[in-house]
């Protein structure tokens, strides 16, 4: 049975076998030195604290040429984020692409405790850490949904962003668990863990309908957001999709038909 830090790094990008990452967006990947890992987590006071860190040091010149070569790749800008976190806070998040490695120095450079702390981990237990560029994409935030697995079957789905009523859901809700449903079906197929929370958006599919694109994964602990399920009691989960109606009612289509485990 995995503990909790190695059920924490199994859910990194760096962890992701090839057919898994197929499911998502493609990606640079780009390793990050122990110096770049404390030039960036020296922007955090818990980070300076833990490693007796007097002044703050700059990124060096081979991890910004080895972004502006990844950044290349991507003619419309990219969005950046390491293999086990985002760089998104509350009320903070990449807003538009980025081009190359100057217009990326305020994104990283920055308190965040949790990159801090991701970093911090790294340099302790001695782990890779890398950064993953990805193509720009304007993902609207009613796209974005929430998969729930437990023993490789899936307990249900939520939208992301749950506290709002986007219309297009409502409006679609059948063609989107469709591509829930799909998802869920590729994704055990070819999944390296058993136990996950799995990030995706969807975007138009190339005849009717959408297709989901996996985003991110995470482990299964209540730690994490349950979106409009909830954790207590064992979890209210109903093999369903919900999602905010008009007048802040919470709708659900369930069970959804997710395959069941051998």
């Amino acid at each position: 049975m995995l503990g909790l830090h190695e059920k924490w790094r199994a859910t990194f990008i760096e962890s992701w076998p090839d057919e898994v990452c197929e499911l998502g967006l493609p990606f640079e990947q780009l390793l990050i030195s122990e110096q770049d890992r404390a030039a960036i987590g020296s922007r955090t006071a818990a980070f300076r604290e833990l490693f007796d860190i007097d002044e703050l040091t700059q990124l060096s010149d081979e991890f910004r040429i080895g972004v502006d070569a990844k950044t290349a790749v991507f003619k419309d800008g990219a969005h950046f984020r390491l293999g086990g976190c985002s760089f998104k806070q509350p009320g903070r998040y990449q807003a538009s692409p980025i081009f190359n490695s100057a217009q990326l120095m305020s994104h990283i450079l920055r308190d965040n405790p949790r990159v801090a702390g991701l970093l911090a981990s790294s340099l302790q237990d001695k782990f890779d850490v890398c950064m993953f560029i990805r193509p720009w994409k304007d993902i609207p935030k009613w796209s974005e949904f929430r998969l729930f697995m437990k023993n490789r079957e899936f307990l249900g789905v939520s939208q992301y962003f749950h506290t709002a009523f986007f219309p297009e859901i409502e409006a679609n809700a059948k063609s989107i668990a469709a591509a829930l449903v799909d998802f869920a079906d590729r994704f055990r197929e070819v999944a390296h863990i058993d136990d996950a929370i799995v990030d995706i958006y969807l975007k138009p599919g190339d005849v009717a309908g959408f297709e989901a694109v996996l985003l991110d994964i995470n482990p299964l602990i209540v730690r994490s957001d349950p979106c409009l399920f909830q954790w207590r009691n064992g979890g209210d989960f109903d093999r369903g999709l919900r999602f905010r109606g008009g007048n802040n009612r919470v709708l659900a289509i369930a069970p959804l038909p997710f395959a069941r485990a051998a």
